[in-house]
């Protein structure tokens, strides 16, 4: 009988030290639980900042992207580096720091394009109009299909209240015949546009320029 009970209070003994020294394993990973991937939550940090695969209370969160982009610029996602002599060009065209030619689809589609002819309903570089280069810019720069008809361009834009708002890649129009809009250029920074001009073709123009500001209606930005 004394057998027993010494025994019997052995496994006690150790029952008791067994759960303590499993209690204490856990609170010890509990402290940091890590997720996959290596995420890691804190949770004494309540100001830190959400991680990858988890939020703060440890839920999935899928994971967002943000890309510091450029304030006055419809900046695409090719971070494709604009080539220093189109840089240089085109800065020196503009009238603005190096640093602000940062899209280099845009500025190589438009030096392809320079000097192309006028040509009413033109599509291609055998002559284009001006209509006919918005909808090809945008399609090819933008991956947006505009209307064949700078009126209805117009109809089918954001006005804005200023050039002040404008952005790269914003269209500008201007009523130069008629009642209607019937030209159309697209804004690239400093007061500048390009367009397809009906007596020098594919070329580069600033809004402060006497007939563009007799002439000018609005700028509009195309819902993207």
């Amino acid at each position: 009988m004394r057998r027993f009970l010494l025994f019997f209070s052995t496994l006690v003994v150790l029952f008791m030290t067994g759960c303590h020294t499993s209690h204490k394993a856990t609170a010890h990973h509990s402290k940091n639980p890590k997720f996959i991937d290596d995420i890691y939550m804190d949770r004494h940090n309540k100001n830190s900042a959400t991680q990858d695969g988890v939020d703060k209370k440890g839920k999935y969160v899928e994971k967002k992207h943000t890309e510091k982009g450029r304030g006055n610029s419809y900046a695409d996602n090719d971070r494709t580096e604009v080539p220093k002599n189109l840089r240089d060009k085109y800065a020196s065209i503009l009238g603005v720091n190096k640093k602000e030619i940062i899209n280099a689809r845009l500025y190589k589609f438009i030096d392809e394009w320079m000097g192309v002819r006028h040509q009413i309903g033109g599509q291609d570089k055998n002559g284009i109009d001006c209509s006919g280069f918005s909808r090809k810019l945008y399609g090819e720069i933008f991956g947006v299909e505009l209307i064949h008809s700078s009126s209805e361009q117009y109809d089918n834009s954001e006005h804005l209240k200023s050039i002040a708002q404008a952005k790269e890649g914003d269209l500008v129009f201007f009523r130069t015949s008629g009642k209607h809009v019937s030209h159309v250029g697209v804004y690239l920074m400093n007061d500048y546009f390009v367009h397809a001009s009906t007596s020098q073709g594919v070329i580069i123009s600033n809004l402060k320029e006497e007939y563009w500001q007799k002439h000018y209606v609005g700028a509009g930005r195309v819902p993207r």
